[in-house]
């Protein structure tokens, strides 16, 4: 092969870049990438390496543009790919001679004694051929992807460089990335939120008292589904803060869509390890902020959960059915005096029945109606189970045998209404 740039041309680039260094810089990287193009054997290509190396060293010596470094850089980077390439056509090519001659087929690699006389042939290390070999397996638009993003990046920050370690950490984060689930399996593609194992469970204040009525990943999927990046966020019955726990960890039930949302959290009786976080306020008497994109509460189950909070009138969970029916018009019409047109407002209850009474509830067409006429409609709705039937104990067959016996049906399935501001 013809080689325009000999030995005594390289020689004497320091003299010539004290004159116009720039052409006779660009002038040498369009012949080595011609070089490139032409080289047929790993001698060939080698030789082309070491005079861009020589060239890259220099340019940056004579303290040229950055956009010529990068161009000496970037083809050197290239070259290195090409002989990762070519190593390994060699080797594919010879595992297979040897396939065609032993049907028992043996494998060659990079340390097999083929390749190795390969290598001791030239003048690179092991390690300098692994990462040949690195850039090599690397997909085409994969490769060209993050070349394209370190060299924008190197141009811009003056302090950044452009190298092959730093190509190789780039392509094994895209890898990683690659590798990674699109989506969690927290996240469910249905209206059908039950979860076999539940990561956010409830939180324990004391010893033998539960708080947090709904495992977290209820939260994750409202939060993925109708919360937008950047978004005000009011949870205004927080309770002992398993929203905010959910919020903290949005980078594991994110995937690879990790984005932020402002949460702030109110509630009567703030409480648990997440109590100085909580605001305390009444949501019976106004709504503490305005204009929140989406509003989510999970308010204290009618019928099920008195004196479990509090013992404050005032407590929802305290409540005859009429007075909670009026508190619960009072935080409809204050949800709706605050939010525009548009957005969200999720309320979080089951219906209740009372088994030994025989009596039912339908809180959930309660709530519905109640948000209807403060102005939203009824937008979405997804079901998630209670688990009540998940541990057999003796207290849980009997309560089984009189919902059986009284024919009315324990309440298991949680309703997830998301109103929308008309």
């Amino acid at each position: 092969m013809k080689d325009p740039l000999s030995e005594h041309q390289f020689a004497v680039i320091p003299t010539i870049v004290s004159g116009n260094q720039e052409t006779v810089v660009v002038q040498f990287l369009k012949t080595a990438t011609e070089l490139l193009k032409q080289a047929k054997t790993l001698e060939e290509i080698q030789e082309v390496w070491q005079k861009l190396n020589a060239l890259e060293a220099l340019s940056k010596k004579f303290r040229l543009s950055k956009e010529v470094q990068l161009d000496a850089t970037e083809l050197r980077i290239r070259i290195e790919r090409r002989l990762g390439e070519m190593l390994s056509q060699i080797n594919q090519s010879r595992e297979g001679d040897i396939k065609n001659q032993n049907q028992n087929s043996v494998k060659v690699n990079l340390d097999s004694n083929d390749s190795k006389s390969i290598r001791s042939n030239l003048s690179f290390t092991k390690n300098e051929w692994s990462k040949f070999q690195q850039l090599a397996s690397t997909p085409h638009e994969v490769f060209e992807a993050v070349i394209t993003d370190l060299r924008i990046e190197a141009a811009i920050n003056r302090q950044t460089a452009l190298s092959t370690p730093r190509i190789l950490r780039a392509i094994r984060s895209q890898q990683k990335k690659d590798s990674e689930p699109l989506f969690s399996p927290i996240i469910k593609p249905s209206d059908n939120w039950n979860f076999s194992t539940v990561q956010y469970a409830r939180i324990h204040e004391k010893l033998g008292e539960d708080r947090g009525y709904i495992p977290g990943e209820i939260y994750a999927n409202c939060f993925w589904y109708y919360v937008k990046p950047g978004d005000l966020v009011i949870a205004p019955m927080a309770g002992s803060g398993q929203v905010w726990r959910v919020y903290e960890a949005r980078k594991e039930w994110m995937g690879q869509h990790i984005y932020d949302f402002k949460l702030k959290m109110f509630d009567l009786t703030p409480r648990g390890k997440y109590k100085d976080l909580i605001t305390q306020h009444d949501l019976t008497k106004s709504f503490p902020v305005i204009n929140p994109d989406y509003i989510i509460i999970d308010i204290p189950y009618y019928g099920m959960v008195a004196q479990q909070y509090s013992n404050k009138s005032e407590d929802l969970a305290n409540m005859a059915l009429e007075n909670w029916q009026i508190a619960m018009t009072t935080i409809a019409k204050n949800c709706a005096a605050v939010q525009q047109t548009g957005t969200l407002c999720t309320v979080i209850s089951p219906n209740y029945r009372d088994v030994a009474k025989k009596q039912v509830f339908m809180v959930t067409d309660i709530i519905r109606s109640l948000w209807e006429l403060a102005g939203y409609f009824l937008y979405d709705k997804a079901y998630s189970s209670r688990r009540i039937q998940q541990n057999q104990t003796p207290q849980m067959a009997r309560m089984n045998n009189q919902a059986k016996a009284n024919h009315i049906m324990l309440t298991d399935i949680t309703e997830v209404l998301t109103f929308r501001r008309v």
